[in-house]
């Protein structure tokens, strides 16, 4: 595993455990279809969350949803269509979060949660 995968999975890693603090179920970790990959897939309450974390090193001069463009919106609500369809849950509420990772100079990660970070039109 190089580096920069070593670097995510540990964001990963964190955001996990940071969601499930504040309640939520992990229901699956890298799910992926042919459309694409959804690093996390939540329940928050009833509501299914599909998210996306966002792992850096150092400070960041940009806002972590504008790491994640239009056409990785477009992919991730795509993966999630086949999320729904393959479990049946269709109809059901569901909201895609961001979760961004800044690791500091002393390796310490610290969490920006973006409930309802970007929205798809059907």
């Amino acid at each position: 595993m190089d580096d920069r995968a070593k670097l995510g999975k540990a964001g990963e890693d964190h955001a996990e455990r940071f969601l499930r603090r504040l309640g939520y179920r992990i229901v699956t970790r890298n799910y992926r279809s042919a459309t694409g990959e959804i690093d996390l897939v939540a329940l928050d309450t009833h509501v299914i969350v599909f998210v996306e974390v966002k792992t850096r090193v150092g400070r960041v001069h940009a806002d972590p949803q504008d790491a994640v463009t239009p056409a990785k919106q477009r992919h991730i609500a795509r993966t999630a269509q086949c999320f729904l369809r393959q479990t049946g849950s269709q109809g059901r509420a569901c909201r895609f979060d961001v979760v961004a990772i800044t690791v500091d100079e002393q390796n310490a990660m610290h969490v920006e949660h973006l409930p309802g970070a970007f929205t798809v039109d059907p």
